[in-house]
């Protein structure tokens, strides 16, 4: 199946933290059991703690990292704090399945949203793209 995406997307973050804010009832990242070692490492904290101060625990047994005031609890100002052990699913935004699944999709939930969508260049590929989904979507599978 050819996708619509086949020629890449432009797509060059501006880190303007727009993403990591709630949007109506989207306010979550989830986060497996390796990236809440990862972030706890990076914040010289014990996994315990972290999880504790940081994340909520969905009944599923998914954690997500807690939003306060409107949004991530890393996100100073602009600026993620967090940005060198940051989730797969912030790190691979846009570039998830649902996102992608339609032209349509994409130009509301990304194009009129983010501007670093708007950029002429880089363009990512077709199988950086895929990859990308495909990281994204082993996450989540992983508690």
């Amino acid at each position: 199946m050819e996708v619509w995406w086949k020629d890449g997307l432009p797509f060059a973050c501006t880190q303007c933290g727009k993403c990591c804010h709630a949007r109506g009832d989207v306010a979550h990242v989830y986060v497996n059991y390796a990236e809440r070692r990862a972030l706890a490492d990076y914040l010289q904290i014990d996994l315990a703690t972290f999880n504790r101060r940081f994340t909520r625990q969905q009944e599923d047994g998914h954690r997500l990292l807690r939003f306060r005031d409107g949004h991530c609890v890393f996100l100073h100002g602009a600026t993620c704090s967090v940005h060198e052990a940051k989730p797969v699913q912030c790190r691979t935004w846009p570039f998830w399945q649902e996102l992608l699944e339609t032209k349509t999709a994409y130009q509301q939930q990304v194009l009129d949203f983010c501007p670093g969508s708007q950029a002429r260049e880089p363009v990512v590929d077709a199988a950086e793209i895929q990859r990308q989904m495909e990281e994204t979507e082993e996450a989540l599978r992983n508690p």
